[in-house]
């Protein structure tokens, strides 16, 4: 199963992000998404094709409209002749995925949806998620990594998470505002088992550098804040 055209297209499309977005992202969740997909007997060449095209449209890369309609995926998968009943199953995958479609309740519906939207949140958490996060905050360059007086703000609704210039948002923060919140939001079980691993990663990851940042007040947060998250399951 290959689809080199799309591939190539993607590649070229996403060949100057910088931000964690680019194609070395989308080669992970198109081989975990393969890799989740075997475990759940899922359609394969569905899976493969909603994996490399699920941010060739991202809203924070392209804007809003190209979000909406989906411009880049469709005409990817024109020039690749790609079956329109095939065509309308990934681009409904891709409506239905991303943190901020979550926080509004709509999350995919098939399996094979289900495996992409783990896999590219699968992605966001563990060792690479951490040095993803770091990157686009480095890249932003307008946000502290760390502000010990701000506060996360975890209770943000759709809007408020895509709203510019937040003041809570940062690199340490995000944990607590969305990566932290990943691993409750796995739709497989082949994703659930990955996540728990990766979500481990990141409260060592985190421990380490409020001991190191002398913060014992932002320790006792993660633990408060770890307690909540094992209750909400």
């Amino acid at each position: 199963m290959e689809f080199v055209s799309v591939e190539d297209e993607v590649r070229a499309l996403l060949a100057r992000d910088n931000t964690g977005h680019g194609f070395e992202h989308v080669e992970r969740v198109y081989k975990t998404a393969l890799r989740l997909a075997k475990a759940e007997h899922a359609d394969e060449e569905t899976v493969a094709l909603a994996a490399l095209l699920h941010d060739a449209d991202d809203y924070k890369l392209f804007g809003q409209e190209c979000a909406d309609n989906l411009t880049n995926a469709r005409a990817i998968m024109a020039h690749a002749e790609i079956a329109a009943e095939k065509q309308a199953q990934v681009c409904d995958i891709i409506r239905h995925m991303g943190y901020s479609k979550a926080l509004k309740g709509i999350r995919p519906q098939t399996p094979e949806g289900k495996i992409v939207s783990d896999a590219d949140m699968l992605d966001a958490i563990g060792a690479l998620g951490t040095i993803r996060c770091l990157a686009y905050a480095l890249v932003r360059c307008d946000t502290p990594v760390f502000a010990p007086d701000i506060w996360p703000e975890t209770g943000l609704s759709a809007e408020e998470y895509k709203m510019p210039n937040r003041r809570s948002d940062n690199f340490i923060n995000h944990f607590f505002e969305k990566l932290l919140k990943l691993k409750n939001m796995m739709m497989t079980e082949a994703g659930r088992r990955e996540a728990e691993k990766r979500h481990s990663f990141m409260l060592v990851f985190l421990r380490q550098f409020f001991e190191e940042q002398g913060c014992p007040e932002w320790i006792d947060y993660l633990e408060k804040y770890e307690a909540n998250n094992v209750k909400a399951l």
